[in-house]
């Protein structure tokens, strides 16, 4: 038994495997950061780029960026209840650099779910997809910006 952990530990060392979220590949700075449309996202997304503030860094960013949440229903029941829902997150981003328009991106996810009769359960669970989906786009948004 020990002999197949050795043989595990010492592959999963030998092999450069590092955590996606560890990786620090940060050559830029956030020095500012404006934002308008939904104010969830916007929290989540100034809760994040915090993170990027430093000054000392060599390319330093000022971000505008323009957010929308669409909640939509899929299908109902034949009661006239929701069935499935959607969820849409777009976000456009303007990256400025010594106040010149560098690039716009525009970022863009959806999900589909099924409605809850428990509408704390089901606000709940939103909550938890919102976060999601704001997750895969601030890595997009991460990966765009150390790649420029």
């Amino acid at each position: 038994m020990k002999k197949i952990f050795l043989i595990i530990f010492f592959l999963s060392v030998s092999c450069g495997y590092a955590p996606i979220n560890k990786i620090t590949n940060q050559n830029y700075s956030i020095v500012e950061f404006k934002a308008n449309g939904n104010n969830r996202i916007n929290t989540i997304l100034k809760k994040n780029f915090g993170k990027y503030n430093k000054r000392t860094l060599e390319r330093q960013f000022k971000l505008e960026v323009s957010s929308q949440l669409e909640k939509t229903t899929s299908s109902k029941k034949e009661s006239g209840d929701n069935a499935v829902l959607s969820i849409k997150i777009k976000i456009n981003l303007k990256v400025l650099e010594d106040n010149k328009n560098l690039k716009e991106l525009k970022y863009e996810e959806f999900s589909s779910y099924n409605s809850q009769d428990n509408k704390f359960e089901l606000k709940q669970y939103e909550k938890i997809l919102i976060n999601s989906l704001m997750d895969k786009i601030l890595s997009k948004i991460h990966f765009d910006l150390a790649s420029m």
